[in-house]
């Protein structure tokens, strides 16, 4: 992260302005006007189901759940000399706002306001990443604002941290992948190195049948059901299977944008994920089903 540009996309904030493109390039011009991100602490969290007590008395340990994962930002504040005192004042202001947990909220509730900090990281895989580059992003919301130190001898700069949490613990390519599929097989590939979440899009021509299913890899595998007998044409469906980054928060279906839970008619056990390398996701039942949209991330540990 520190020697590329990161952005946040809360008031999008731009972090390491004097780096820029890809693979990154420095400008020296904005080397002493920027605010930067010099460090990056990361803490993943962990949660185990058994009691102490329950562990004391010969039971078994519990199940491991990847949870809540915390970060802390430390950066500076730059400006040429004693002369840019307003604009470190702005750039101190801007980032206060950009990381206010309420402004956050209040700005995208749906998300619980988590948004993307992206930023670029090199790679020896040069097979999908031909620059060496990996523009990749993490899903954030601030724990409370920044705090800055202020330095009285030294007026050139300042330096900041913030605390940020992430409800999805996975590192994200910050482009989505997609595939369009009318119907039947399409195949959807993850690059990274661990299962990624999966949004499906479903766009009507009519009614659909009571039991349009979506099934994950060979015969047998994971099916979701759905409902989709009381369709009219252009109605849309979005499922989205998992809590994640780039989705929101929360397994969700909506039709036309509003929650529609009910149309989804399989176990609670029946949500897809897009596992590591390639996997054939099959539809059938398909009546009136125009298109059917997954969109996948290439997820990270």
């Amino acid at each position: 992260m520190k020697n590329s540009r990161a952005t946040y996309a809360h008031k999008t904030l731009v972090l390491n302005e004097h780096y820029s493109g890809d693979p990154p390039v420095f400008d020296a011009t904005k080397a002493q006007n920027t605010t930067t991100i010099d460090r990056l602490i990361v803490r993943p969290q962990f949660r185990e189901t058994a009691e102490a007590l329950h562990l004391a008395q010969g039971g078994t340990m519990g199940r491991v759940h990847k949870g809540l994962l915390t970060m802390q930002a430390q950066g500076r504040i730059l400006v040429p000399d004693v002369s840019q005192m307003a604009s470190m004042e702005d750039r101190e202001k801007a980032l206060r706002l950009a990381f206010d947990p309420y402004e956050c909220y209040r700005d995208s509730p749906t998300t619980e306001g988590v948004y993307a900090l992206s930023w670029l990281e090199p790679t020896l895989d040069t097979s999908p990443y031909p620059t060496g580059w990996m523009n990749v992003t993490r899903y954030v919301r601030p724990v409370r604002q920044p705090e800055t130190e202020w330095t009285v001898n030294d007026q050139s700069n300042r330096r900041w941290s913030v605390v940020l949490e992430s409800p999805d613990p996975r590192l994200y390519d910050t482009t989505l992948a997609s595939v369009y599929s009318a119907a039947g097989t399409a195949s959807v590939v993850n690059q990274g190195t661990i299962p990624g979440p999966l949004r499906v899009t479903i766009v009507m021509t009519g009614a659909g049948a009571t039991n349009f299913t979506i099934t994950a890899g060979p015969p047998g595998g994971v099916a979701c059901v759905l409902n989709l007998s009381t369709m009219v044409n252009n109605d849309t469906i979005v499922v989205v299977m998992e809590t994640c980054g780039p989705f929101g928060s929360g397994r969700s279906v909506k039709k036309n944008g509003v929650a529609a839970f009910s149309l989804k008619t399989s176990d609670y056990s029946t949500w897809l994920v897009a596992p590591v390398g390639t996997t054939s996701f099959v539809a059938t039942n398909t009546t009136n089903v125009g298109s059917i949209r997954y969109e996948w991330g290439h997820a990270r540990p």
